[in-house]
């Protein structure tokens, strides 16, 4: 068997890996450069209770994905020959005011009896864990299961694995649309007009996953959703767990970088970072942790997170065309859901049972109507 894959970050990386660990010849075909894209430009959380808003299908998706995680990394690690920086720090959600206070109070119970680790903290208590706290809090929740990587080299890692296995990747092979006889895909039209065969296709293009021809009656949307960083110079250790607000992150790297972020734009392909977007985020994380205004400014950067209409990912077989599978709209969990991503995959080229229900994330769901559209404002 032989599968094709478009896009070559993180998500099309561990599939390619989990593939060719199973046996299955694979090929990448990535339209830039590998995993710079949206896997470049995250924060690198592996936070399934930071991420989920509300108890179902994709807070039930998000722990499977933290699990296929814990389970893969020491494996992944050993054959990449780089170390993801897996921090056990957990993440500290803090609040500033009554309503955002009732909010994680509300988050915390669903969130026990859904199965999530989460404590109730006191201003007092969560100055211990992180003591460059602002004084103004007055509650916080501490997800001590929640952990973080460093995501640029967790990128690498899989990038490299799959190489060590045998995967081909090829850089600057633009996918045009798929080769479809007889209702099923024979392979993929490259822009230099190159056909590449084989017998199953797997869409892991990020924002661009929309742009490929010959999945048009599956009426999916995909859309990039622009997010900004910026990173500061501080010593390793001044921050310990990564902090949350209904506004901001704070999210720190073993070397001593603080990333802080991030905000959700539509804007379309444009990668700028902007005025606006630097001064928002300087607010939301000024509030939680005051003294990173005298911390050294390194940098900054914008990557495009790949969104469905509902914000969803999607995964799964194309509805028109079966052995055309997507691995896509990841939006802001492509990180998180990258093991479980490429172990699902592999699990339905393989003809076994995926350990998740894929139900709620099916293709399907856009041609049967069932897809529930949700604006980027809702979800934040």
């Amino acid at each position: 068997m032989k599968a094709l894959v478009i896009g070559g970050g993180i998500i099309g990386s561990s599939v390619a890996w989990r593939l060719k660990s199973d046996g299955v010849e694979v090929s990448v075909f990535e339209r830039g450069r590998l995993g710079l894209e949206a896997s470049w430009a995250a924060a690198g959380l592996i936070g399934p209770q930071a991420e989920a808003h509300e108890p179902g299908a994709f807070f039930d998706l998000a722990l499977a994905g933290k699990r296929s995680f814990d389970a893969i990394v020491e494996r992944l690690t050993a054959e990449s020959g780089v170390d993801p920086e897996y921090d056990q720090q957990g993440v500290l959600y803090v609040a500033f005011d009554d309503a955002s206070r009732a909010e994680l109070q509300s988050r915390a119970r669903w969130q026990r009896a859904a199965g999530g680790d989460v404590e109730e903290l006191s201003p007092r208590e969560a100055f211990r864990l992180a003591p460059v706290l602002s004084e103004k809090i007055i509650f916080a929740l501490h997800m001590p299961g929640n952990r973080r990587v460093e995501n640029r080299k967790l990128t690498l890692a899989y990038i490299n694995a799959a190489t060590h296995a045998g995967v081909d990747f090829r850089e600057g092979a633009r996918v045009n649309s798929i080769a479809i006889e007889g209702g099923r895909a024979t392979g993929i039209l490259l822009a230099d007009g190159s056909l590449e065969t084989g017998d199953v296709i797997i869409n892991a293009a990020g924002a661009w996953a929309g742009d490929i021809r010959g999945l048009e009656d599956d009426r999916i949307h995909f859309y990039p959703v622009r997010g900004q960083i910026l990173c500061f110079d501080a010593r390793p250790g001044l921050i310990g767990p990564s902090i949350f607000s209904t506004n901001g992150i704070v999210v720190p790297r073993r070397d001593g970088r603080i990333l802080a972020g991030s905000i959700f734009e539509e804007a379309g392909f444009n990668k700028s970072v902007t005025l606006d977007g630097m001064e928002r985020i300087l607010r939301a994380v000024r509030a939680m942790v005051p003294s990173i205004a005298s911390i050294p400014f390194r940098e900054a950067w914008a990557g495009l997170r790949p969104a469905s209409d509902d914000l969803l990912p999607v995964l799964g077989a194309s509805p028109t065309v079966p052995n055309v599978l997507y691995a896509a709209g990841h939006f802001r969990s492509g990180i998180l859901l990258s093991a479980l991503t490429g172990e699902v995959i592999a699990d339905l080229v393989k003809g076994r049972q995926p350990s998740v229900d894929l139900t709620p994330f099916s293709p399907a769901r856009f041609r049967n109507g069932t897809a529930r559209v949700v604006k980027i404002a809702d979800m934040i």
